[in-house]
């Protein structure tokens, strides 16, 4: 697995839209989105301690956190950047911004045990990449903090907030007391399984790209326009005004993408993001699809459910090649979609 999930927020254009990648938002009056750390790039914005968008996943004991991060002011007292929850809604620990500008390692809530402090502190109103592992333990756990790739803070030992866990399932990104708006941009989640991308990750961004033509396969019938792709290519999905729809097993729609705005760095991984769901009883799963060269390549089962949620794939590499992607990889590559049953 290792590298889980992405976001740079740059295909959502109303707040409503989180709810289909994220499996908590706070109130839309706490949340809201706004221009990122790049030009022409978009930042989601949480807006006092009660703002708040949480992603969860399963249950590990290690994961690794990064995002591109800027606060308004620092807090009058701690404010919580990453937290990381347990399934029983516990918080095992929380990277939190002290009223010095510190960072600080808690175990708990923002009110918690530190664990330790860094002697650098954050700058307001300024972009940093800041990235968090936690590994969680009794005894031998780690909670470290990069800023920008320096190592700002650690800590080995009893990480273990929750009296019966030693995993969290889900990374919650938080505003600050006060009235204090943070903006998140570029974010990513790993965990510590497999062997590649089982580690930081460094400053990166995120790039959305959209379905731009045919591919080599359309075999899902289209509402709304005349053609598969012009139906998934909305930056703003609508949902059932236009989608693609096959009760077939083994239909698949593969569309062509628009080109990488050259990057000339290296690539971590691709991300599928498909909205979908199924109309009707009974189980349907469907599996995303990589086309590179002439050959399919389908990810694990996605199972649907009545409402439209965004399912993902990550192929940490190039699934032809089992090395890293390169952008002509990406630009020469079809992705979409296949009814597995």
């Amino acid at each position: 697995m290792t590298l889980r999930f992405i976001d740079g927020f740059d295909h959502f254009t109303t707040i409503a839209q989180l709810l289909y990648k994220y499996n908590e938002i706070a109130a839309s009056s706490y949340v809201a989105l706004d221009a990122g750390r790049r030009s022409g790039s978009n930042a989601v914005r949480l807006y006092t301690a009660s703002g708040y968008i949480t992603k969860t996943l399963d249950e590990q004991a290690t994961w690794i956190v990064g995002a591109a991060v800027k606060i308004a002011a620092i807090p009058s007292s701690n404010g919580a950047i990453f937290q990381f929850r347990d399934n029983l809604g516990n918080t095992q620990c929380c990277l939190c911004v002290t009223p010095t500008g510190a960072l600080a390692l808690v175990m708990g809530t923002t009110s918690g045990t530190v664990l330790a402090t860094s002697a650098n502190a954050i700058i307001g109103n300024s972009w940093n990449f800041i990235e968090a592992k936690l590994t969680i333990a009794d005894s031998g756990g780690v909670f470290e903090v990069r800023v920008n790739g320096e190592v700002w803070a650690t800590f080995t030992g009893d990480t273990k907030y929750s009296s019966t866990l030693t995993t969290a399932n889900s990374i919650r990104l938080n505003g600050f007391p006060s009235t204090i708006q943070v903006w998140y941009d570029d974010f990513y989640i790993c965990d510590a399984t497999g062997t590649v991308n089982n580690s930081y990750l460094g400053d990166v961004r995120v790039d959305a790209i959209y379905p731009s033509g045919v591919g080599a396969s359309a075999q899902f019938t289209p509402t709304g326009s005349a053609t598969n792709w012009e139906n998934a290519d909305d930056a703003s999905p609508d949902d059932d005004t236009s989608y693609n729809a096959s009760e077939t097993v083994g239909h698949i729609d593969s569309f062509t993408f628009a080109d990488l705005t050259a990057l000339n760095a290296s690539i971590l991984g691709v991300q599928a993001n498909i909205l979908a769901r199924k109309d009707d009883a009974g189980t349907r799963l469907l599996r995303a699809v990589a086309r590179v060269g002439s050959t399919n390549y389908e990810g694990a089962d996605l199972t649907l459910t009545d409402s439209y949620i965004d399912h993902r794939t990550i192929w940490n590499q190039n699934p032809a090649t089992v090395a890293a992607w390169t952008e002509a990889d990406i630009n020469a590559a079809e992705f979409g979609y296949k009814v597995q049953s």
